[in-house]
């Protein structure tokens, strides 16, 4: 590997890491309950079906296979933050909806990315906004192709 891609690659893996401890210890202090990174996403994914979510459904937004999505919402609904509910117009279909407990973890989890993405932009200067945006828009381009290719 090139200098640059070296540091390129020390930068992400330190980035990444960061970013998911930083997220898992906040969620742990601000909701109160130890979840995983990826059930907290999964609770953000169901709240925004308000109500309509289907494992289905999920399986498709969050780039998974169904199977492991009816584990992880069984685990999720084991741990009391998420119900399925039948639906009545048809009997096949169950929808995954929040708890109490389900609602106050996506609160938290919405509140920490607010606050997170709010203290990085006072990090940077407007211009360096710009770039920051479209660069990280060319990494997000770059891991979505690669994520294609798995399919």
């Amino acid at each position: 590997m090139t200098d640059f891609e070296t540091s390129l690659n020390d930068l992400l893996m330190d980035t990444f890491d960061s970013i998911l401890k930083y997220e898992s210890q906040s969620l742990k202090n601000i909701a109160g309950v130890s979840i995983t990174i990826a059930e907290a996403h999964m609770i953000a994914n169901i709240a925004k079906q308000k109500g309509r979510a289907t494992v289905s459904q999920i399986a498709v937004d969050r780039q998974l296979a169904v199977p492991t999505v009816t584990i992880a919402v069984k685990k999720m609904e084991q741990k009391g933050y998420v119900t399925k509910v039948p639906s009545a117009d048809d009997g096949r279909r169950a929808y995954i909806r929040l708890t109490s407990l389900g609602e106050r973890i996506d609160k938290a989890h919405t509140a920490l990315h607010q606050r997170m993405v709010r203290n990085i932009s006072k990090q940077f200067q407007p211009s360096e906004k710009a770039v920051l945006l479209s660069t990280i828009r060319k990494l997000s381009t770059f891991f979505s192709g690669l994520m294609r290719t798995f399919k």
